[in-house]
């Protein structure tokens, strides 16, 4: 009695074990198919809005955000002596980022930010602002993504599909690199 209790058991189990390899190989065919159909390059705006989101959401402090708008980010600052300065990052400007292999994560572009200040009559425009790392270089820090290591590697893949997107405008139609 015991015996075809174990039989039976036995078979039970197996046959439990059969039904459960078999649905996975079945769910597991499906999804390649659906994630070919929905997934697909970001526009160069989309880009750009989740770009100035993420900035947006890790501005340093005592930086103040004001708006975003078709690529250009602008936030204030109070200076001391009371002092306001405002600084207007052109996300249409930047062509380059950092080796991606360096500690020092910055991105790059002619004239993509700008700086004024209530007393200055001439305003400050820069060339690079250091996204992460140690910022040797001791470029402009107005963001703090430092601690989030996977949002840096984030706003890497989204900075370098930026970076293709304003390199690819500068491109003439005949030339082919």
């Amino acid at each position: 009695m015991k015996l075809s209790k174990l039989l039976v058991l036995a078979a039970v189990l197996m046959t439990m074990s059969v039904s459960a390899q078999k649905k996975p190989a079945a769910k597991a065919a499906a999804k390649p198919a659906a994630a070919k159909t929905t997934s697909s390059k970001p526009t160069k705006a989309e880009t750009m809005d989740w770009i100035a989101g993420k900035m947006q959401e890790n501005l340093a402090a005592p930086r103040k955000f004001i708006s975003y708008a078709n690529g250009l980010f602008v936030y204030s600052k109070d200076m001391y002596g009371g002092e306001v300065c405002t600084t207007t990052i052109d996300l249409n400007k930047v062509t380059g980022l950092s080796n991606e292999y360096s500690e020092d994560f910055f991105m790059s572009g002619k004239g993509m930010g700008l700086t004024t200040c209530v007393k200055d009559t001439k305003p400050n425009v820069f060339e690079y602002i250091s996204v992460a790392g140690p910022n040797y270089n001791d470029y402009s820090s107005p963001f703090n993504f430092t601690p989030d290591q996977t949002l840096v590697e984030r706003m890497r893949k989204a900075l370098n599909t930026l970076v293709e997107y304003n390199g690819a405008a500068k491109k003439g139609a005949d030339e082919k690199f």
